[in-house]
């Protein structure tokens, strides 16, 4: 019966559902759940299900829609022309009937393709006007984005001005991507500061782009590279596709450094499966190619589905994998005590380089997948950067493997262990290991960004005796640093000059690096705009931290706990007398648009968008977020399912804005 769970119409809507969770999770907020393969997988058999009981069909339906949305935090920017998605395979049986449909469209007429990379990134599209940058949107909901110009200008590789003869108006279609190299580092940046790692580099790039600080976005070190134009005004445009990336690259827009043909079925599979090979040497990740016809009055003629172009489709690479022996587990010690173990593994070459270690993140993912030393195991890249352990082949067992168990004490030091949730932490404070990471994440770049201060220095400072502690940081003498090996008399007093400049460093960043718990750039930045000096924050009671919307019951008792600690207290002394800014110095910074200032908000309910992004664009603008409502709130914002704040609000006569009146509030 049509209502029963096992119904078309109970699992088409159960699959709708699910797709647009997904969707949600990938394009808004960036942390998808499941990989690529597992959503086509879902979006084909909805297809499918559409397909056998069209008396079903919905004209918003995932299978008709492209996936993300418009955000509330920036202005809506509708495209010129549609940013349509395309349709995808994993099967090259399926490639191959792709070029035959398009063949019959042409009914005889010489057809000819080409084969690009499909970067793994944030679909893009800049609009120029008469040769300048004058906007910037992501995808949305392929007719409306976001505007993300303030952002996009901070790339250094996308032109603010076209170079040479340009339409009068061009929009450009493109991604949005974290280089390999730079994904790799921005990861070990967050593992030092105790934020978790970012599974691949679309997410990061994801997240990136959607700062609401341009000056952290511009941090991320993004780039761009661009594959096509919607609406064109002003001129002729090219007749093939191969002479619009002509012109992006004579217009000083980055286009793709290999773009390969075919002209049948069999060329355009051999020029899929090339690019399959050379795409490891790209400084962009890569999962799958991009075969499209070449010539645009075809393409014209041919038209769209609504969703996707009948001209082009995606091919999807399998994630590529490879069998080795796990040779041994080491445990590795953060500056906060972690415990985190390691898989030595047989060097195997995968996804573009040699592999020989991968991250097995703590003691019950071992476990649960029944990972044994020994073993031969399953290892692929996420995201074809990070190398992970997918499985162990237990068939293959020949019962000298060895199970594992973390040690029962710290590796680095030799003291006790505890167990914190899932993660087995080291209890001495001394930890020499600890010690060195802290010293290390104090120095960094996101922190009182200490320049040449790295990890190898730290680690040649501490071994000599030169650094026992952070203060000691500032104790360096030229001497001492001259009898160090490879420390010359210029790297030396380079060293000593970075040290004197980070006294000054602005309190957010002395919260930083100072390792706080749960602390990082965020919120480091809410508690030093809050309570302006240091000393002021060491004296406050949990209450008052709580009154900063980013801060919760946990972050507020560590934080508070952290500065009663007379070890701490006697850090920040020791830090005082080496003349470091505990606030006093720091300068003033109002927002520019203003328009919120003297407002007090509560945010309350469900929202669409993070709670924390709403917060920010209140700060903005001149606003102030606070923890519960009281006679001096202003405004309430509230979401679904607003409770006792919304009723309270409500008593005291507090106006109470909608997330729509929010957004047109702060358009």
């Amino acid at each position: 019966m049509p209502g029963s769970p096992e119904s078309p119409a109970a699992r088409i809507a159960a699959l709708r559902a699910e797709i647009a969770r997904h969707n949600a999770l990938y394009y808004d907020h960036a942390a998808p759940e499941i990989s690529d393969r597992e959503f086509d997988a879902l979006l084909r058999e909805l297809q499918d299900l559409e397909a056998a009981h069209p008396g079903l069909a919905d004209g918003a339906s995932p299978t008709r829609t492209v996936g993300g949305r418009p955000l509330g935090e920036f202005a809506p920017a509708a495209h010129m022309a549609p940013m349509q998605s395309l349709d995808n395979t994993y099967s090259p049986d399926e490639l191959r009937e792709f070029v035959a449909r398009v063949r019959k469209l042409a009914e005889g007429r010489a057809i000819h393709f080409t084969v690009e990379p499909k970067v793994d990134g944030v679909a893009i599209s800049l609009l120029y006007e008469n040769g300048r940058l004058a906007r910037a949107a992501t995808r949305g909901d392929g007719t409306t984005g976001d505007d993300v110009t303030q952002n996009i200008r901070t790339i250094s590789n996308i032109p603010h001005a076209l170079r040479g003869p340009h339409p009068g108006l061009v929009e450009v279609r493109g991604e949005i991507y974290l280089p390999k190299s730079t994904f790799a580092e921005l990861n070990a940046r967050r593992d030092e500061e105790g934020l978790p790692a970012f599974a691949n580099p679309r997410n990061a790039a994801a997240g990136s782009l959607k700062q609401l600080d341009p000056a952290i976005t511009a941090s991320r070190r993004l780039a761009g590279i661009f594959y096509g134009t919607g609406a064109w005004e002003g001129t002729e445009p090219p007749a093939t596709g191969r002479g619009v990336f002509a012109a992006l690259e004579a217009w000083g827009l980055p286009v793709s450094e290999k773009i390969l043909e075919g002209s049948d079925a069999d060329s355009v599979v051999a020029a899929v499966e090339k690019l399959g090979e050379l795409r490891h040497g790209f400084a962009y990740d890569t999962d799958g190619a991009v075969v499209k016809l070449d010539s645009m009055a075809l393409r014209r003629e041919f038209g769209s589905t609504a969703k996707a172009p009948r001209w082009a489709i995606a091919y999807k690479y399998e994630p590529e994998r490879a069998e080795t022996r796990l040779l041994g587990i080491t445990v590795q010690v953060g500056r906060t005590g972690t415990l985190t173990p390691v898989a030595e593994l047989e060097p195997v070459f995968v996804s573009g380089s040699t592999v020989s270690r991968a991250t097995l993140h703590n003691e019950e993912e071992i476990q649960r997948k029944d990972i044994r030393i020994g073993d031969l195991v399953v290892v692929e890249k996420a995201g074809e950067v990070i190398p992970a352990i997918v499985e162990a082949k237990k068939a293959l067992r020949t019962g000298s493997e060895q199970p594992f168990h973390m040690p029962a004490a710290c590796p680095s030091c030799g003291g006790p262990v505890h167990k914190e949730g899932v993660a087995w932490k080291c209890s001495s404070p001394g930890c020499p290991a600890q010690l060195r990471r802290r010293i290390g994440h104090f120095a960094s770049k996101n922190a009182m960004d200490i320049e040449g201060l790295g990890e190898a220095l730290v680690g040649q400072l501490a071994s000599a005796g030169l650094l026992k502690k952070i203060p000691d940081i500032y104790s360096l003498e030229k001497n001492a640093l001259l009898g160090l090996e490879r420390m010359g008399e210029k790297s030396a007093s380079n060293l000593l000059a970075a040290v004197d400049a980070s006294r000054s460093r602005p309190l957010w960043r002395l919260l930083n690096g100072l390792g706080i718990p749960h602390i990082g750039t965020a919120s480091a930045r809410d508690l030093a705009s809050h309570f302006h000096t240091l000393d002021a924050l060491a004296s406050a009671p949990v209450e008052a931290l709580l009154a900063i919307h980013s801060i919760g019951d946990v972050m507020a008792e560590a934080i508070h706990a952290w500065f009663q600690n007379p070890a701490n207290s006697s850090l920040l002394a020791a830090l005082r007398s080496s003349g470091l800014n505990f606030g006093e110095r720091d300068e003033p910074s109002a927002p520019a648009d203003t328009r919120l200032a003297g407002t007090t908000w509560v945010l309350t309910g469900t929202l669409s968008v993070p709670r924390e992004s709403a917060a920010d664009t209140i700060r903005r603008l001149g606003g102030k977020v606070v923890g519960s409502v009281s006679k001096k709130t202003t405004h309430l914002l509230a979401g679904e399912e607003a409770g006792s704040k919304l009723e309270k609000a409500r008593e005291l006569g507090i106006p109470v804005l909608s997330e729509s009146d929010f957004r047109a509030l702060c358009a």
